[in-house]
């Protein structure tokens, strides 16, 4: 594994799943339009999680998410697509398009426990402070 002249690491969705991804770090983001004067408005709340790998060199896959509302509970969902250094490969080791690897890792990061997890990352869980691998 070694990052190219361009700055990307290049890996098959297989390799990307055997590497140790671990939480760096995550947070909300703020919305500098509430005020009191905007008391009792809907609001949204939004933030962002990065996760990376413990090897050489550093594989790092992060995302934004929001919460919503939805019949009786709330929903973490991914807002766009992931940011990433890693550039997915085919088996042969023809690259994929990066449209095309963006999509596939956002597929990855939805099937994923990350909006279980990112809450106690956060703090805001009753299971707050366990460190967590994402797979």
């Amino acid at each position: 594994m070694q990052v190219s002249t361009d700055g990307l690491i290049r890996l098959t969705l297989d390799e990307l799943m055997s590497l140790p991804i671990r939480h760096l770090f995550s947070g909300v983001d703020g919305d500098p339009s509430l005020g009191p004067s905007s008391c009792g408005r809907p609001t949204t709340i939004s933030g962002f999680t990065e996760w990376a790998s413990h090897t050489q060199p550093l594989v790092t896959l992060g995302w934004d998410w929001c919460l919503s509302p939805t019949s009786g509970s709330i929903l973490w969902s991914r807002l766009g697509e992931p940011r990433t250094n890693v550039l997915l490969t085919h088996e042969d080791g023809a690259e994929k398009s990066w449209a095309q690897s963006l999509e596939e890792l956002g597929t990855v990061v939805d099937a994923l426990p990350w909006s279980d997890e990112v809450p106690k990352l956060l703090g805001t869980s009753p299971d707050a402070g366990t460190p967590y691998q994402l797979w």
